[in-house]
């Protein structure tokens, strides 16, 4: 049943309920106050009527003759006025009451009290009272009585306005409760409204329109930078699909072509000369190994960011091992590594296919026999070519995926190295940028990585 119901109505009926609590009690706190004021008044007034049991009066004031309880008539209206409530318990057992009183009920404990005692009690007919008991010196009791009718009726009013009162209160309380929660709860409806038309339509670009900056406003910007980083990763996504099936197509088409042509010689039974033949697989051998390149390239690209480790890692060991790999390419060029250990924390395997890519990049824009620099300090890597160099107007393409400036489309590759290094880069927090080579001449390629926290870790081991 609880699941079944809206938030805002569970909000409201625990509000409602919390202060409903709140005003029962405060009524019945406020009920059995006004009526212990009012009882301490009553016993007050029936104290004040009789002198303290050990009182000591004045030798000059006479003391007054309570045997008239036993002897007034009914005849002497004012002095039964007078002696109305009272009543005389005797030693010898006997009672004395005015003729015309309703007497108070006599406890067997009453006649043994010892000093000024109240209780509650009744008169014969039934009627409520309050009862004084006073012992008097020669072994009496005085009984003073006084009517609980008037006090009880003023309790018997008073709670039925508080009660009035608490059912209004809740009734006031449940319709404030219900506005202010829908009031309050309707940007979170707005959002929800709109998380469910995004999941319709599938259109992560519909904005959403929550304001404030309570909870429901952080939630709902929350859910924005949500949609934002969905759209742009499927935005993302898209385009890499796009430009892969626009690059892929070419070296598939050519590769397509050559099987063709071989199988149409086999069909034909018309053997291609031996130099043809020989070249026609060699460029099927060099297409298949290009497309394998880009295909684990893609692959690469459209890795999440989160599957990188994130470990101590060793940069003097990560650059040393790829200078190793990339002289095997390319034996017929000079590298010149110089670095200090430092370290930092991410993922070892990417960072050497990260230093990889720059060295193999920077082999195929230089001559043969020429030099490729690798220099290194905490917090920052170099890498320096003796090529053509990149002109200023093309090194805020140059890491864009496929792209390849002018001269350079004629060289094998797939425009997607130096993607894939600014995307690992910013993975592990840092830049990487084009930066004036040192020697005037040449390209130089600058990553900048954030130092590990606080701390040292043993470094890793080549």
């Amino acid at each position: 049943m609880t699941e079944r119901m809206l938030l805002r109505t569970r909000v409201t009926l625990s509000t409602v309920c919390i202060l409903a609590v709140a005003i029962a009690a405060i009524s019945t706190i406020t009920w059995l106050v006004t009526r212990h004021n009012l009882r301490a008044q009553l016993d007050e007034t029936l104290l004040s009527r009789v002198p303290p049991a050990d009182a000591r009066l004045p030798p000059d004031l006479p003391v007054p003759d309570l045997t008239l309880l036993c002897t007034n008539s009914s005849a002497d209206a004012n002095l039964q006025r007078f002696l109305e409530g009272v009543q005389l318990l005797r030693a010898d057992g006997t009672t004395c009451v005015p003729d015309g009183v309703d007497p108070v009920a006599i406890e067997s404990s009453d006649r043994l009290v010892r000093t000024t005692t109240l209780r509650d009690g009744q008169t014969r007919s039934g009627t409520q009272v309050r009862v004084l008991l006073q012992p008097l010196s020669d072994g009496d009791v005085l009984v003073v009585n006084r009517d609980l009718t008037e006090i009880q009726d003023i309790l018997d009013g008073l709670g039925t306005v508080l009660i009035i009162v608490s059912v209004l209160g809740a009734v006031l309380v449940a319709a404030a409760g219900q506005f202010l929660t829908r009031r309050s709860l309707a940007p979170m409806a707005r959002l929800t409204e709109t998380a469910e038309e995004i999941a319709r339509t599938e259109d992560l670009r519909i904005p959403v329109t929550v304001f404030g900056r309570d909870e429901v406003g952080r939630l709902g910007r929350a859910f924005t930078a949500m949609t934002a980083a969905l759209s742009e990763s499927r935005r993302r996504q898209r385009d890499l699909v796009n430009d892969a099936a626009h690059e892929l197509r070419t070296p598939l088409t050519s590769l397509c072509t050559n099987i063709d042509l071989l199988v149409r010689s086999d069909q034909t039974s018309r053997s291609l000369p031996a130099g043809q033949y020989t070249k026609v697989l060699d460029q099927l051998q060099t297409q298949a190994r290009e497309f394998t390149d880009l295909v684990n390239e893609l692959v690469v690209l459209a890795r999440d960011e989160r599957e990188l480790r994130r470990e101590p890692v060793d940069l003097g060991v990560v650059i040393d091992r790829a200078a190793r790999r990339a002289a095997t390419r390319a034996s017929d060029h000079t590298f010149d590594v110089r670095h200090d250990s430092w370290s930092v924390t991410g993922d070892a395997g990417a960072l050497e296919r990260t230093v990889l890519n720059l060295l193999d990049n920077a082999v195929k824009f230089s001559p043969a026999g020429t030099t490729i620099t690798v220099r290194s300090q905490p917090g920052w890597l170099t890498v320096t070519d003796e090529g053509p160099g990149l002109p200023e107007a093309y090194r805020q393409h140059v890491f864009a995926r496929f792209w390849r400036a002018p001269e350079a489309r004629a060289l094998p590759g797939s425009g997607l190295g130096l993607a894939i290094v600014a995307d690992t880069v910013a993975a592990h927090g840092g830049t990487v940028r084009f930066v004036n080579p040192p020697t005037g001449h040449g390209a130089t390629v600058r990553i900048d990585l954030p130092p590990p926290a606080p701390g040292t870790f043993p470094p890793q081991q080549a």
